[in-house]
């Protein structure tokens, strides 16, 4: 008996400590801050008093409201606001094309047919013996583009028709020199029978006192079972300074209007 009353009072002992443990943890935690709680400001810290006005913050210079600005926005979003028209920047002209039917001016020519565009204030003349249309940006005609259209020859490739007519170049402008030049053939076309051959020319010359550069692309289709030929060939001149903006705005969309009559 003596033995079960030390034992009861021994657990007795153990559970008056365990509560007793709990009850100061429990003190001590109702002490500490909550490091884990959201802070949250108190309401109404500082209201307003009726008729006092609510301050706001000074706009930096530079950002004011309604400010239109420049940059491009993000290309992910949509637009909150319709686009208007672009603008075309300063350096780049306006450029309106005009049409040329080229079967209702060379209409007795079935080699020559379909349509192509023009700068529409440029000036064009027609020569319809030669079967050659010149496209000049003014009077002057020294900045122009030349297509020679499809005739009848005997030179075998695009090189030798290249050659005739840097010759005719050559007549005005002794000094004519090649900068640089690519002839190519190609291959499918001697499976018919007949040898396609192109080229083109880069050629820089001197005229009245000032230099010119000419870009020269020729095409060749010659059949040897007849011994003839069909030539065409596209020139583009300009002043040196200014060829390259003259090609790129003008020249470049010429040869593929004329380019694309073949296909």
């Amino acid at each position: 008996m003596s033995r079960q009353f030390k034992m009861f009072t021994k657990i007795l002992f153990i559970a008056l400590s365990l509560v007793l443990s709990m009850v100061t943890l429990s003190i001590a935690q109702g002490a500490l801050p909550d490091v884990n709680a959201l802070q949250l400001p108190a309401l109404d810290q500082n209201p307003q008093k009726p008729g006092q006005d609510t301050p706001t913050l000074p706009i930096p210079e530079g950002n004011e409201q309604n400010q239109t600005t420049t940059g491009p926005a993000n290309p992910f979003l949509p637009s909150q606001e319709p686009e208007g028209p672009i603008q075309p920047q300063q350096d780049q002209p306006v450029i309106q094309w005009k049409q040329l039917d080229l079967a209702q001016t060379f209409g007795y020519d079935p080699m020559i047919v379909g349509t192509v565009k023009y700068p529409a204030n440029w000036v064009v003349n027609i020569d319809t013996w030669n079967k050659r249309i010149v496209f000049s940006e003014d009077q002057s005609g020294l900045t122009a583009f030349t297509a020679f259209l499809p005739v009848q020859g005997t030179l075998q490739d695009a090189q030798a028709y290249a050659q005739q007519i840097s010759g005719w170049i050559q007549s005005s402008i002794p000094d004519l020199k090649i900068v640089n030049q690519d002839f190519r053939t190609d291959p499918s076309s001697s499976q018919t029978g007949m040898n396609l051959t192109k080229g083109r020319v880069i050629l820089q010359g001197t005229y009245q006192g000032q230099v010119f550069a000419f870009q020269l692309q020729t095409t060749v289709l010659f059949i040897p079972v007849t011994n003839f030929s069909y030539l065409s060939a596209l020139l583009c001149q300009a002043p040196q300074d200014v060829f390259q903006k003259k090609l790129q705005t003008y020249f470049n969309p010429l040869f593929v209007t004329f380019e694309n009559l073949g296909k």
